[in-house]
Parts: C-alpha cells; structure tokens; sequence
C-alpha cells in the first residue's frame, strides 16, 4: 500500500513511533507520539465530509474571517467526563496524556500539533436524555489526523497513542487511510443549485407554555428574585432524507463568515452550527471574551438597518441585558488576570441579526489554561442568568428542556494549555433525517412573551435555512 506520506514525514514517523514503542516498554505506560508535516491546502468542510466514510469520529472548528480552521478525523484518545467537575477532570486526563510523549512539532504554529476538540453540556447537573446520547457531561477527542490550516499555511498532525506491543507499520497504514480519503481530489463540482429540502416541523413544547414561563421568569425579575435569565426553546424537523451536514455546513460559512463554524461527529449524531459569541481566546498569555447580549432583526434597506441598531444601542431593556453580562465576565476573570479592559460596545451584524457587543481582554497571570477561563465563565448572563445558581434552578425546573451542548463551551485546547471556545448557539443535533433546533432569549423584567417569541423564531432561521 502507496503512503500518502511526504518523504519527511515518513522519515519523522516511523522513528518515533518505534521511540514511542521503547519508551512505553520501559515506563509500562502508553506513549502519546506525535508528529507534524506541511500539507497540501485544503478544503476544511470537504475535508470533514469526505471522512465520512472512513470514520464515524469527525470534529471541525472553522473561522472563516480569519482563514483559520481544525478538521479533526478518528481517534487517537477520547476524554470523557460525568460529572460536575467535568472541566478539572478533562484538564486531568489531558496533562496525564501528555506526561508521556514523543513530540515532533517542527514550528510550533497556532492550531499544530497535539490537541483535543470538543465540548461540553450546558449543565452538568441536569438529567441527560436520549437525545444527546454521544455527548456526555464532556467529551475531548485527540483526533489520529489533525489538518491545521492557518491563512496561507496547511499541516497535518500524526497522533497515535503507543503502548510496548503497538505494531508501527499497522498505525502508520490506519493513518494512510484517514489522509488518503480526506485529500483525495475529486472531479466532482460541489453544487450550488441543490433543491430545496421539504421538512415537516414539530414544537418540543408548544410556542403558548414557553411564552407563559417568559412571563413567569420576567415576574420573579422584577420582585427581586432574579436579575436575568435565558429560556431556550427547541424545534425538531423532520426530512425524507438523511440531512447533509457538509451542504448546511457550506451555508453557514458562505452567510456567517465572522461566526465561528463547528462540528462534532460522532457515532450517529452531528451536532453543528455558526455562533458568534466568543466564550475564551487564550493565546501567549492573552485572554480575550465578549459580551453579546441583546438582539434585533436586520433591516431589508440599509436606512432601516442604521435605525434598528440605532433602537437596539438606544434599548433600556438590552442595554441594562448586556451590563449585567459584562459585570459577570468581569467579576470571573478579574481573580485570574493582572490586567483587564472592557472595549466600546459596538453592533455585531450577521445576516439576519444584530447584537450588542462588547470585547473584554486580559492578560492571564502564570499557569492559567484555557479551561480554567471556560470553567470560570461558564455558563455567562448571556446563556444563563444571574445570579448564576437561582438562574440555573428556575432553567432546571421551568425549561424543560435537555439542552445537551446547547449553549454550552465547544472549542479547542492544545498541548501548550492554550486554545479557544465559544458557546455554541444558532445549532442542530442532526441525527439521521431528524434534526433538532435550539434558541434561546434572554429574559429581563420587562421583556414581553411574544417579542421573545418572535425573536427565538429569529434565532432558529440561520440553522433552518442551512438545513433546507
């Protein structure tokens, strides 16, 4: 069997994964070995759809604006956590992974090397369903082949867990079949003119109790129980068809291009979406977040655009929204960091959307991760409420609704304990032809049923129309 291999990297390879081999036999314990080479470029979304077929364990993480993406095939090693300390235990796992490792990382460039993809639920003390089986409180994949594509540069990362009896030509052939497939050229144009996809639509909960526990949240904000909470809705549509994640997945790239794009494959289920809110970025020390609370619709000229983010800045109600999340992010972070600045709150325009925004930036005191940053933030005013414990208790007893990774951290961390998450909105749980759609809004003493209603509906659009 022909190795897609370069002649370098079959150089690197072999070498250290026979040095792997030695070390495991002496140390008794499995060696991580990873090796990284340049690459061919590539398509990312075609890179995660093409691998398909040889893997049912397929993660993506793409930013369009900066040309940067992470398409993640099988698995070398999968961290999973169950409880509530899901962060520290992943954290854990990850350093006990790396404590035995033969590194070939030749330029130590972002997003290049060992790292893990994943996420994590949005609370961890709520009940799983069948829903969202494959997705446990926390789940991190090292993936086997890692392609990194950086503005004008593409790598491949080689990660194979070794242990004393590991076979290296077998490892290296499994390797050979995941690269053959993902960078296989193909004479296929990709079509843009796919007919619509005819769905029927069903309601999780019907539209009216939503609505009636919008008005009960915005009751207990204003006699003084609560200063805000999120309450997120689903929708689940049904095809007869099996949904195409690559052809949504195009769509939000090509209407979202300053949202973060992702995807997690795993066994029978996707769960994948476009958000643009930020969580952690943490990058030589670096912190940087954003508050991205209050919404409104885009207009159909650009005069009516300019006056409706002109009536959102201008909103007592999302403006007092957007404070109560930038105090949040403030209070966490501020133990953590020896400097701290809150930005200008701006507009954040997406195609069908617009968000007040504020960036927050820091610099991270000595042996900070960045999931020590998603730990502390998570879950922000913006997908929860505050206080943060009495909001959770009335999402736990009024949603009902297992939001799974909804709303939740998904991202990436390398083996430098730096990375990035965001909180995965505008999504779908793809399973099959059914799909499963989530928004959600955040609800202030003054909010009204059927305008936060209206604006969920909003907030489904980008994925539905990705999906048909």
């Amino acid at each position: 069997m022909e190795l897609p291999f370069s002649p370098t990297v079959g150089l690197q390879l072999e070498p250290a994964l026979r040095r792997g081999i030695r070390q495991a036999q002496a140390t008794g314990q499995p060696v991580l070995v990873s090796v990284a080479e340049p690459s061919i470029s590539f398509d990312p979304i075609q890179v995660f759809e093409r691998a398909a077929s040889v893997t049912a364990e397929r993660n993506l993480w793409f930013q369009p604006d900066e040309d940067f993406a992470l398409v993640g095939l099988g698995s070398a090693h999968t961290v999973e956590a169950l409880n509530g300390t899901r962060f520290a235990e992943v954290s854990t796992a990850w350093r006990q992974v790396l404590s035995q490792t033969v590194l070939k990382d030749p330029r130590g460039m972002l997003g290049i090397g060992p790292l893990l993809l994943g996420g994590f639920t949005f609370d961890a003390h709520r009940p799983a369903t069948e829903l969202w089986d494959g997705f446990p409180s926390g789940r991190m994949v090292l993936p086997s082949v890692l392609l990194t594509r950086y503005q004008e540069e593409s790598w491949l990362t080689y990660n194979v867990m070794v242990e004393a009896d590991t076979d290296p030509e077998e490892a290296m052939e499994a390797l050979s079949a995941l690269v053959e497939k993902a960078l296989e050229e193909s004479d296929a144009p990709w079509r843009d003119d796919v007919a619509p996809v005819m769905v029927k639509t069903q309601e999780l909960r019907p539209g009216l109790a939503w609505q009636a526990d919008v008005a009960k949240a915005a009751q207990n904000i204003e006699q003084g129980g609560l200063e805000k909470v999120v309450l997120a809705r689903a929708v689940q549509i049904s095809a007869k068809e099996n949904f195409d994640a690559g052809r949504a997945l195009r769509e939000l790239a090509a209407h979202y291009t300053g949202c973060y794009i992702f995807a997690f494959a795993h066994a029978e289920r996707c769960f994948l979406g476009a958000t643009p809110e930020r969580l952690a970025r943490l990058r030589t020390g670096e912190v940087r977040t954003m508050s991205l609370a209050g919404s409104i619709r885009r207009g159909k000229t650009l005069d009516e655009d300019r006056q409706l983010g002109q009536t959102l800045l201008n909103s007592a109600k999302d403006r007092h929204e957007h404070r109560v999340v930038i105090k949040a992010i403030v209070e966490a972070l501020y133990p953590l960091c020896t400097t701290l600045t809150v930005g200008e709150t701006q507009l954040l325009k997406l195609g069908n959307i617009q968000h007040l925004s504020t960036p927050i930036s820091g610099e991270l005191a000595d042996g900070q991760t960045i999931l020590d940053l998603v730990e502390r933030l998570h879950p922000t005013p913006a997908v929860g409420g505050r206080p943060r414990e009495a909001a959770l208790k009335f999402i736990r007893e009024h949603e009902k609704l297992d939001r799974g990774w909804y709303a939740a951290p998904v991202g990436w961390v390398d083996h430098r304990g730096q990375g990035e998450f965001a909180v995965a909105l505008r999504s779908a749980l793809l399973r099959g032809n059914h799909a499963t759609l989530f928004a959600g809004c955040g609800i202030m003493a003054d909010s009204d049923p059927e305008r936060e209603y209206a604006e969920s509906n909003l907030k489904l659009k980008p994925m539905l129309n990705a999906l048909t």
